[in-house]
């Protein structure tokens, strides 16, 4: 019987530690309040933009 590695293999390259996904929506937060000149009442929709964002992306992958 052969086990097709490849595509767990395709996987675990995709695939983000908790740590590594809280990354990429802190960059892409700051990014985000940047275009928008950094208002100070705006973290929490940075952060919720940056996730939906990140996680699109993931989901595509």
């Amino acid at each position: 019987m052969s086990i097709n590695t490849e595509s767990s293999d395709a996987k675990a390259e995709t695939s983000l530690s908790e740590e590594q996904r809280r990354q990429y929506v802190e960059v892409a937060a700051y990014y985000i309040a940047e275009s928008g000149g950094f208002k100070g009442d705006c973290d929490l929709e940075s952060w919720q933009a940056a996730e939906a964002e990140i996680d699109q992306l993931l989901a595509e992958e």
